[in-house]
Parts: structure tokens; sequence; C-alpha cells
């Protein structure tokens, strides 16, 4: 059997077990974004290319679209990882590991695929420019070559955090990530490479914390959640229980993106310097989305374990301590990005660029609005991590989708359309809108939960025993 330790969140002081589970994966966010800010800042200042930028900041939403979708998946293996953990059934977690293990790849490798044959098809319908859209088109096609290493890092990734620990995911990242900025620059100076140079050192730093992560699961080998290569396959039952909570979570992702990228195209029916604009911003915002974003994982874990260990008390005290704590950081993080926004912005633009101000000043209109309201969407997001650490996989996601992506869509349909909202500014207002009215549904769905899940680890046992 698992014997308790430093990462069990099922015993001890949780509130301070949250806040130490969450930092490591707040820090791995924060750097995974500031290397995404590198990406943006090295193709935009040193490419030579003015078109650069907005051709990497076009495929954003389409990027992000992909990861988004595999992360939920991911989400399902999580889930079942920590309730087998919580419920300290070694021969579940077992297959659960290598069942998510061998699914990565094979999903990783669909998902490439699919993402070579509608890359530049999906530009052109996003309403990409003709300026833009062949380097968005390559840059987007490498990108997607990675995306097998990507799955198989965020699987790997979300079993360490599902077992507590948090922190070798961001020593890997810290370590792939740096190799990342270096290959940045030695592809885009030395070597005079555009956007395909910031391409491929992503792929390259992928792979490479693809095998880290795998290789640290295999060092493992010994321990209940280790990785041993000789009993990787598929579990039918173990796969249609991380199926039942990853696909919900994969489409609200997706659903998620596709909203994300009606906006794109919105946005894309401004001039260049708007779309220069929502890049930077979406890299700075990333920065607070990401830090809040650590408490989805932290409230799905915390949840997860106890749930397993049929622990209700300690579940009510983890969804209160989530909520308490991303919004003490959502606000405070917020107000001081951007207090320090401008500075940020100036670094991803080129000094002698002749939209220079312009682009900085659209920038700021769109932190403005977003980052003094983005702790709503880190209470959104805990609240959903709670549910679903709980088993519930459908409601969050009808909740999520008809809140964010209903609104939103709506929002470009409609309001947008009038005078009155046909800006930027305009655009960005429905966030933190959609963000309040999706958080006031997870709410009262996750009080109803908390009443109804009395023995809430009876179904678990059952599961666990018929293996």
């Amino acid at each position: 059997m698992i014997k308790s330790d430093k990462r069990d969140l099922t015993e001890g002081p949780l509130f301070f077990k949250i806040i130490a589970f969450a930092i490591p994966i707040m820090l791995t966010g924060i750097l995974q974004s500031l290397y995404t800010m590198a990406d943006n800042i090295v193709v935009g200042k040193f490419s030579g290319d003015p078109n650069a930028l907005a051709a990497v900041g076009s495929t954003s939403s389409l990027v992000n679209l992909i990861i988004n979708m595999l992360i939920g998946i991911s989400a399902g293996a999580s889930i079942v990882v920590s309730h087998a953990y919580g419920a300290r059934q070694d021969r579940m977690l077992s297959r659960a590991i290598h069942t998510a293990m061998s699914f990565s790849v094979i999903g990783g490798l669909a998902f490439m695929l699919v993402a070579l044959l509608v890359s530049r098809p999906a530009l052109a319908l996003m309403g990409t420019q003709s300026a833009l859209i062949d380097s968005a088109t390559l840059y987007m096609r490498i990108i997607a070559c990675g995306i097998p290493a990507l799955a198989v890092y965020n699987f790997a990734a979300a079993i360490l955090r599902s077992v507590g620990d948090s922190r070798t995911p961001l020593y890997i990242l810290s370590s792939s990530g740096l190799i990342n900025v270096i290959l940045n620059l030695f592809f885009v100076i030395i070597c005079g490479m555009s956007v395909d140079g910031v391409a491929y050192a992503t792929i390259i730093s992928q792979y490479l914390s693809a095998a880290v992560a795998t290789g640290v699961l295999v060092k493992r080998g010994s321990l209940s959640y280790g990785l041993r290569f000789k009993e990787l396959g598929i579990d039918g039952t173990i796969l249609g229980r991380i199926l039942r909570f990853g696909i919900p979570a994969s489409l609200q992702s997706s659903l998620f993106g596709i909203s994300n990228v009606i906006i794109t195209s919105a946005i894309n029916g401004f001039e260049q310097a708007v779309i220069s604009a929502k890049t930077i911003a979406g890299n700075i915002e990333g920065i607070i989305y990401v830090t809040l974003n650590s408490y989805m994982h932290a409230s799905m874990t915390a949840a997860g374990q106890n749930f397993g260990a049929g622990k209700r008390d300690r579940i009510k005290k983890s969804v209160l301590y989530c909520l308490i704590q991303v919004t003490v950081i959502g606000i405070v993080g917020g107000c001081i990005m951007l207090a320090f926004g401008e500075g940020l912005a100036n670094l991803f633009v080129d000094p002698l660029d002749p939209a220079k101000d312009v682009v900085i000043a659209r920038a700021m209109d769109q932190m403005s609005i977003l980052l003094t309201t983005y702790f709503i969407c880190g209470i959104m997001e805990s609240l959903s991590g709670s549910l679903r650490g709980l088993g519930y996989s459908i409601s969050p996601m009808v909740m999520c989708i008809g809140g964010v992506c209903g609104l939103r869509i709506l929002w470009v349909l409609t309001a947008f359309r009038l005078d009155t909202f046909h800006t930027p500014v305009g655009l960005f207002t429905i966030y933190p809108i959609s963000w309040a009215v999706t958080s006031a549904m997870l709410a009262l769905v996750l009080v109803f939960a908390l009443k109804k899940r009395k023995n809430v680890n009876k179904d678990l046992q059952k599961e666990a025993n018929s293996l």
C-alpha cells in the first residue's frame, strides 16, 4: 500500500499544504509564460521581419486550442490517479499510469496529424491577413510536429501532480525552457531565421521535457506510481474512466479555444497594430492566468485525493482554502502586473517601429480591463477543479461552455456589432462578465455536489475491487 508522505493532501495542515503544492505549479506556469514571451520578444525584435510578431500572434488561439484539448484529456488521467492514490489502491494506480502514458503517445500522434492537415485552412478561416498567412502557416506546422512530445509531457506532469509532486514538473520546465530561450537566440540571431527559428526551438525543448518527465517516472519504477515499460498498454476499464473525466474537460477547453478563435477573428479585422497589441497583452496576462490556473490543479488534486480517502470535511476545507488563496493572489498579482504593464510591453516592440506607441497603448487598454478582474477567472478555475476532483465532469463542462463560450460568441455576434462596442476595448469587456456568470453557476453546482456526496469513495472502492 502507499505510504503517507509530504505529497499526501489527505493528512496534515491543509491550508499550507495547498500553498506548498500550488507554488511550484505557479512557478512552472510563470516560467512557461516567460519562455513564450521570450519567443515573441526575440522574433519581434531580432528577426528583421516586421510581420513576424503578428504572424506568431495570429496562431496563438489555434495553438492554444490544441494544447488545451490535450491538457483537458490529461486532466482525466489526473483525476483517476488522484482518486486511486487517495484510496490507497495500488493496482488501480499502476494501471491508470501505464494506460495514461500509452494513450498520450497515441493521442499526441493523432493530434499532430490533424494539426498538420488543418493549419492553413484554419488560419484562413480565422481571417488571417494575406501578409501574415504564409509565415503563420509555417510556424503552425512546425509547432504541430511537437504535439506528441507535448502530450507525453502533460500526461506525465499530470500524474506527478496527482500524487502531490508539483516540484518535479517545475524543475523540468525550468531546464527545457532555458534551452528554448538559448535556441531562440541561436536560430534567430545567429542563423538569421524568423518564425521558423522560434518554432524549432520550441519543439526541441518540448521533446526534451517529454524525455525527462518520462525518465523521472521510469526512475520511480519501484514506487506505486512509477512507470515500467513492460507494463505499458491500454486497460479498457481505466481508459474509459480517464476519458469519462477527460473528454468533457477537453471539450470544455476546445470550446474555450473556439470562442477565443472567434475573438481572434474579430481582432484580425482591426489594423495590424491591434493584432500585435493583443499578442503582447496576451503574453503579459498569461503570467497571471497560469498563476491562478495553478489552483485548478490544486483544488482538483486536493478534492480528488480526499474524495478517494473518503474525507468529506477535508474536501470542504480544500474548496474554501483554494478560493481564499486564489482571490488574494489574483487581486494583488493583477494590480502588480498592471503597474509594470507598459514597461513589459516595451520589451516586445522594436524601438524604431513607427507604430510602437499605438501598439503599446492598445495593449494597455486590454490589460486595464483584464488584469484588474482576472481574480474572477481564478475563482472560476478553482471551483471547476473542485468539481472535477469530486468526479463531476459533465456539469463544469456545461456551466463553462454556457457561461464562457456561449456568452463570448453571443457578444461578438450582437453587442460587438454596435458602434459603442465595436472597439478592442468593447470586445474584451465580455471576459470578466463571462467569468463572473460562470463562477456563480459553478458555485451553485458545487454546493449541491458537496451535499450529495455523502459516501464519497463508495463507488471508487467498487470499481477498484472489480479490477
